[in-house]
């Protein structure tokens, strides 16, 4: 299907700055945002090209990042590589705000987030904080089964373990991840 040979295309770009890469993120964006699908009487279709994707092409799009994260520590921290997983987070991000049901089951059956936050140990710490930004976007849900599958898998461990690494410098990354504990502490309707 067309749309897999667009993640494809994104994924294989060879331009050191992904130039093309993000063109093609923009338009898988276009076609994976519910608001700009057809409106019609029959929302089943959505469902349909939303299962068809979920089916056939996200692991397309996720084998990078799988890839990368099958040890303790990103196994490639190229400049290349990490624009890429960058991209690809994105992407991800987006599909958590707007494909609740399919991207849940993908993260759930894959243990996605947990391999994730192996990004949390990249010495390029805008990756450390895209993927900070992606569970920041998992707990903003407030689901109770994402919440369990946070405490049960220990994932605020490598969140903390980036923190102390950190080493109270003042900077984006710390404020964030402060960021991130305080939004929790304010939603006081969760069991995190």
């Amino acid at each position: 299907m067309l749309i897999n040979v667009v993640i494809e295309q994104m994924i294989c770009d060879t331009d050191p700055e992904l130039g093309g890469a993000v063109q093609l993120m923009g338009i898988l964006r276009i076609l994976l945002d519910p608001e700009n699908m057809l409106t019609s009487t029959n929302k089943s279709e959505k469902t349909d090209f939303l299962n068809y994707f979920y089916k056939h092409s996200v692991h397309i799009l996720i084998a990078p990042l799988l890839a990368n994260t099958a040890e303790e520590r990103p196994a490639k921290e190229d400049y290349q590589t990490v624009q890429l997983l960058s991209l690809i987070l994105e992407l991800l991000s987006f599909c958590v705000e707007h494909h609740t049901y399919h991207i849940k089951n993908c993260i759930l059956n894959k243990d996605l987030l947990r391999r994730i936050l192996v990004l949390m140990k990249c010495r390029h710490k805008f990756l450390v904080l895209c993927a900070l930004r992606f569970m920041r976007k998992i707990i903003s849900l407030k689901d109770e089964f994402y919440n369990r599958y946070i405490i049960k898998g220990n994932l605020f461990h490598p969140v903390i373990d980036a923190f102390i690494q950190n080493n109270a410098r003042y900077n984006l990354l710390d404020s964030a991840i402060l960021e991130l504990f305080e939004f929790i502490k304010l939603v006081s309707n969760t069991n995190l």
